[in-house]
């Protein structure tokens, strides 16, 4: 069926062939799964006056994995986890924690706020963002707001630091008022510039104001393992529901020790008791001795090895607050083996063996012991004994995080628990970045560290989690920065260093392998004065082949518009007047076809200094479109957008509706997985490129999404089912072995039942076999467009017997509605029987006076003939060989067995059997007598009762 593509300034007729997109293709699943992960990193502008400050955001955005690309095996996995718990005696030192639900929340909200702000990158928000997205930005504000008012509810039960915390959230109600005055004169076109500066200090000030009130919130005390306790219940607690998490402890000081539950090495924590006894035994810990981390990592170790289940993902997670000073020996050698009977040297200071043990065991065992074991080291400590501890992490080939106290010890477990309750979890992406020359590194995201002009670190893990509905595996992205300062003035590229890409992110895939992925290349300029601000917009508006191109330029300027090399506009406005922080407005119409390149944007001021930019393209490049299963008007449609690299798809508006934001290209290509509605859709798509421009294009895609419509009737063993257009094919869904899962061997079509269909495939005839009695059957119908309709259906029991009685009229049988006929005794009857036969059944049986009542004598021979019929009439009679019948006969019973199971040209057809029958009563009395004649095929059964009467007298 043909469709039509509208843009603006071309009309393509396509064809929608029925394709799976494949954006991305995961060609050998089980050996090779891969993330489909997109960087991009952005400026709020590209060039910058000498001394001028600025950050770099950056993104790292998951796409989302369909579940029919990975193996089950990959994502339903048991998971098993040994915490290793420090109860040394340093542990009953106080440390800062608050464990009051009020303080909790607090923090929540905290973290709410502070991702909002990194989600919108508004450390560096564009002058383009902040001028044309007002509603966002004020949606932005509403929801710091309802994250504040929580936060004051809970403020008045804080009874220390409770003065400082008001003041600061007063000064964010301050600065938010200001954000919205600021963008009321920006409305108005009044100091834009300035009000702009204003917008970006207010944020940085509501971002300072939040981590003081953090800083407030460190107000109570508690003994260190007092506060591991409630961090590791609290851990638990977010587990709980997981039936496929086990746990197991093993606390340590000079030696280590473990539990058991029920018997049983791990406990389950969707078992109460199992669950309860865990928290018990947590609670009991007490501190005491020595710190033998190496003992802790050994016992874990085995405790991960002896488990029967061998295909569990293995966690160990230590948790110590200092550094190794005991260890385990026997026979005068370090211990790793798996037992108790050994010795323990050290107390409470640390040396050399002590160190040197935990670092073996961790290579030994951890790294090289023939499991797979994700291991998380946790610092509650200070920073001599945490480079200790991060040489025995990188010894386990395992993390390492730091909890200076006990409230940065919560959100690394919460952190922990949200990365094993993931699906699909990519554990600690690894982040560089080396920054050019000429620039000064200021400062980073928390957890990156700067050495000289790199920035290296952990930003976290990417946590996929499985989206049961849509059927896909969806992961949150990653936000971070780094500031820096221009120094010198030149001409600079973030991430090419010398020809070489230094700009990246490195971690290990799904399938176990190492990848690196590289941030695009970004342009940046170094002015001594300052230089002009461009700004540009690029319209293409529906169905017209119109462009309009908007440009701002702050300063006088003259500005000149290129495509493929050619100038095809220019503005001077070198001789026009500015005032302070004026931002001047130019529209231009553009003619040109602009297709798979970008506008180039010059601006040279009266200084000299000269801007290059580019406006970015936006093209649809495929309209894909899955077989899709549904009774209603929409349907999902994949979308193949390209533009710049280093882009943004900003926006994706259906019919008027905001349906995607902020996506990452990958090198410039997206490919937006959208719901469309049968008939005619208008897709605006808005995508930024890294000089902040932006493109708007509106594109009109016709789709059919309408599935047909099925009505169907039940007529003996077929299903009358009629559509209300030309179908592709027709099929059966069934749950047969009731297992709430529809198998392979559940899916009937042409191959395995008869479907016919009429010369229009409009209509469809399916013969059902008896194995479909009392089911509940889906019937599908896929149209030519890959629309699937279906109507599920509860079936009666299933009779291959249509009647049993006597012979009328051809073809017609009596009988009365009890399953019952009056014959006259000793007179010879002809009866009928309509069945139907299939491969499943195929033999007969005709048992006459099946309950044996001896005054019955069958008088004759038994005769007996096959046909085909046919909308009431007879098509031809079947001839039956002899040795496919046998009877067996005696004076008051008669049995018949016919074995059709080589006659396959009758099998569906509607078959009549016709015999004979004369029975006979001697010394009848008046009443009569009844007996049973039964036909069977398989499981379906037939009775006709008979009742045999004395021939009526006439006096």
């Amino acid at each position: 069926m043909f469709k039509k593509l509208i843009t603006s300034f071309l009309v393509i007729t396509v064809i929608f062939n029925l394709v799976i997109v494949d954006k991305y293709t995961f060609a050998e699943f089980k050996e090779e799964v891969k993330a489909p992960i997109n960087l991009i990193r952005n400026l709020d502008k590209n060039q910058y006056q000498i001394g001028e400050e600025f950050i770099i955001s950056y993104t790292i955005q998951p796409q989302n994995l369909s579940i029919d690309n990975v193996y089950p095996e990959y994502y339903l996995k048991d998971k098993e986890i040994v915490l290793v718990m420090d109860v040394s005696g340093s542990m009953k030192d106080k440390i800062n924690m608050n464990q009051s639900k009020e303080i909790i929340e607090i923090r929540e909200h905290i973290e709410k706020i502070t991702n909002i702000l990194e989600t919108k990158r508004i450390a560096s928000i564009p002058v383009t963002f902040i001028r044309r997205n007002a509603v966002d930005i004020e949606n932005m504000l509403k929801s710091i707001e309802e994250n504040l008012e929580s936060i004051k509810r809970n403020v008045g039960k804080v009874k220390v630091n409770n003065k400082k915390i008001n003041k600061e959230i007063e000064d964010i109600d301050n600065n938010i008022a200001s954000i919205r005055n600021n963008l009321k004169e920006i409305e108005v076109n009044k100091k834009v510039i300035k009000n702009i500066r204003k917008i970006r200090n207010s944020i940085r000030n509501i971002m300072e104001s939040i981590n003081k009130v953090k800083k407030f919130l460190k107000i109570n005390k508690t003994t260190r393992i007092e506060a591991m306790k409630f961090v590791t219940k609290r851990f638990l607690e977010k587990l709980k529901d997981d039936d496929r998490v086990k746990v197991s402890l093993i606390p340590y000081d000079t030696r280590a020790w473990d539990s058991s539950y029920e018997g049983k090495e791990f406990a389950d924590l969707s078992n109460n008791k199992h669950y309860n006894e865990l928290i018990k035994d947590i609670d009991s810990l007490q501190p005491y001795g020595g710190t033998n981390i190496g003992d802790g990592l050994r016992k874990a170790y085995y405790k991960l090895k002896n488990s029967t289940n061998k295909s569990a993902r293995k966690y160990l997670i230590l948790m110590t607050d200092g550094e190794p000073t005991a260890y385990s020996f026997k026979n005068r050698m370090y211990y790793f083996g798996d037992g108790n009977n050994y010795y323990t040297w050290g107390g409470s200071i640390a040396d050399y063996w002590d160190l040197k043990y935990a670092k073996l065991v961790g290579e030994k065992l951890i790294r090289k012991g023939g499991l797979e074991i994700k291991s998380f080291m946790i610092g509650f400590s200070n920073d001599t004994n945490l480079v200790k501890l991060k040489q025995i992490a990188d010894s386990s080939g395992g993390y390492f995080k730091k909890a200076e106290d006990g409230d940065v010890l919560d959100e690394v477990y919460q952190s922990l628990a949200d990365e094993i309750c993931s699906d699909l979890p990519i554990h600690n992406v690894f982040f560089k970045e080396t920054i050019p020359d000429g620039f000064e590194i200021l400062s980073a995201s928390e957890g990156l560290k700067v050495e000289d002009n790199t920035v290296i670190g952990n930003i976290g893990s990417i946590t996929y989690k499985l989206d049961k509905e849509r059927k896909e595996f969806i992961a949150e992205p990653i936000y971070f920065w780094i500031k820096v300062k221009a120094n010198k003035v030149g001409k600079y590229q973030l991430g090419n260093i010398e020809g070489e890409n230094k700009s990246y992110v490195s971690y290990k895939d799904i399938d176990g392998k190492e990848r690196i992925r590289y941030f695009p290349v970004i342009d940046i300029s170094v002015y001594e004065t300052e230089p002009p601000i461009l700004d540009a917009e690029l319209i293409f508006e529906t169905d017209s082949v119109n462009k309009v191109l908007n440009i701002s330029v702050n300063e006088p300027s003259f500005i000149e518009v290129l495509y493929n090399d050619e100038v095809i506009n220019t503005i001077d406005c070198r001789e026009d007047s500015f005032e302070i922080d004026e931002i001047k407005e130019f529209m231009i119409n553009l003619q040109q076809d602009i297709q798979n390149n970008s506008l180039i944007i010059t601006a040279t001021d009266l200084s000299g200094n000269k801007v290059i930019e580019t406006v970015p393209y936006l093209c649809l490049d495929s309209i894909n479109l899955e077989e899709y299963e549904h009774n209603d008007l929409e349907r999902p449609v994949w979308l193949g957008l390209s533009t710049e690299e280093n882009s943004i798809i900003e926006e994706i508006l259906i019919n008027g509706v905001k349906v995607q934001e902020n996506k990452v290209t990958d090198k410039g290509v997206y490919a937006a997985n959208v719901v469309l509605i049968d008939g005619l859709n208008e897709i605006l798509v808005k995508a930024r490129n890294q000089y902040n421009n932006i493109i708007y294009k509106t594109f009109r895609i016709d789709v059919d999404a309408k599935s047909p419509l099925i009505d169907t009737e039940l007529k003996d063993f077929k299903l009358i089912t009629n559509f209300d257009e030309k179908v592709e094919k027709v099929w059966l869904e069934s749950d047969l072995n009731n297992d709430e899962v529809i198998s392979e061997d559940e899916i009937f079509d042409n191959s395995n039942i008869n479907i016919l269909y009429n010369e229009i495939n409009t209509k469809a005839e399916i013969t059902l076999t008896e194995k479909f009695s009392n089911k509940q059957i889906k019937i599908k119908a896929k149209d030519l467009n890959g629309n699937i309709g279906f109507i599920t259906l509860n079936l009666p029991k299933l009779n291959r017997i249509i009647g049993h009685g006597i012979l009328v009229n051809g073809v017609q049988l009596k009988k009365y509605e009890d399953n019952s006929i009056n014959i006259v005794n000793g007179y010879e009857v002809k009866f009928g029987i309509i069945f139907r036969i299939d491969s499943e059944a195929d033999t007969l049986t005709l048992h006459l006076n099946k309950d044996r009542i001896n005054k019955v004598k069958l008088l004759g021979e038994l005769k007996f003939d096959i046909y085909i019929i046919n909308e009431g009439s007879i098509v031809r009679k079947v001839t039956i060989n002899q040795q496919d019948i046998n009877i067996q006969s005696s004076d008051n019973e008669i049995i018949v067995n016919i074995d059709l199971g080589k006659y396959s040209d009758i099998f569906e057809s509607k078959l009549l059997l016709v015999y004979t029958f004369r029975p006979l009563v001697e010394n009848l009395d008046t009443e009569g007598l009844s007996i049973l004649n039964r036909f069977s095929i398989n499981d379906s059964v037939k009775d006709l009762e008979i009742n045999i009467k004395p021939l009526p007298k006439i006096e």
